[in-house]
């Protein structure tokens, strides 16, 4: 079992706004989710560009100016904000919803994709990683920190 943080992937391949970005919010991911929520592990143990983050998502990280690189976060998002101790704001459902994942047929169990309700509205044939930030900018990192807050809320509600 690899003892390799996400933390020192992104400071070994990634650079300038990139590293920052995600460094940021994987920080954010662990000090929200603190040891019982949204563990972070390698996806698999010979490839450590994948990285899966427990009940959230996942994060691929290889510094390629090619998709889905330098980085890109999936985020499962069926059902997100059903627990929402606060309505979700406009503004935010609509980048949020400018972000759902059309199914790119990788192969997986799921395709030709899933039909999800992400804040309210309904989707067809997304990826099973319902929502995808490719090389997120601050301001796009700090929605996804709320994106992450919402779906805490969410699963304290169910669990």
């Amino acid at each position: 079992m690899s003892n390799k943080k996400i933390e020192d992937v992104i400071s070994n391949v990634l650079t300038g706004d990139a590293q920052k970005n995600a460094l940021n919010l994987v920080s954010h991911i662990r000090t929200i989710g603190g040891s019982e929520y949204f563990a972070i592990k390698m996806h698999d143990e010979k490839d450590e560009s994948g990285w899966v983050a427990d009940d959230l998502g996942f994060i691929f990280v290889n510094g390629s100016a090619d998709f889905p690189g330098p980085w890109t976060l999936w985020l499962s998002a069926g059902d997100l904000g059903q627990h929402a101790q606060n309505p979700v704001d406009d503004a935010i459902k609509e980048i949020v919803w400018q972000h759902v994942s059309p199914c790119g047929s990788c192969g997986g169990k799921c395709a030709p994709g899933v039909g999800a309700k992400v804040l309210g509205k309904d989707f067809t044939n997304t990826c099973q990683g319902n929502l995808m930030f490719v090389d997120p900018n601050a301001d796009v990192v700090e929605l996804i920190k709320k994106i992450v807050e919402i779906r805490l809320c969410d699963i304290r509600k169910n669990g």
